[in-house]
């Protein structure tokens, strides 16, 4: 009996350990703000109406970040406030977008109401071929 056999005949087990499954990625891809493009996130930035605030090791940004950004580690949120403008919206900064939405969620903890993510972090930003500084 293979794995798929075993999930068809035990489908009282299986379909709620999928629905189980659907419901943690909703709630994990919605957790910290709204998801957005590059094209989107260049809008905000555009209009001036949002800050971006980068959340990877020092050393990882000093290798290439988005023009305009800050570095700003989760860890370091609450010592460094005074860099987040509350009158604008956030848009976060990660390598890959996974673990943007738990730095969301801290900056919402702050008092910040608009926080965006930018999806799937740097890597969407340079498949758009938007510039980075070196």
């Amino acid at each position: 009996m293979d794995f798929f056999d075993f999930l068809i005949s035990r489908w009282y087990l299986s379909v709620p350990l999928l629905i189980t499954f659907v419901f943690w990625y909703m709630y994990e891809t919605s957790k910290g703000g709204k998801r957005i493009t590059p094209a989107e996130a260049v809008n905000l930035i555009n209009k001036d109406e949002a800050i971006f605030v980068d959340v990877r090791e020092k050393d990882s940004f000093e290798v290439g970040h988005i023009h305009g950004s800050i570095n700003v580690q989760k860890e370091s949120f609450e010592q460094q406030e005074h860099l987040l403008n509350k009158g604008k919206a956030v848009v976060v900064i990660t390598e890959n977008g996974l673990d943007a939405g738990s730095a969301g969620v801290e900056l919402m903890k702050l008092g910040i109401v608009e926080v965006y993510l930018l999806k799937d972090g740097l890597i969407s930003w340079q498949e758009e071929n938007l510039p980075l500084v070196k």
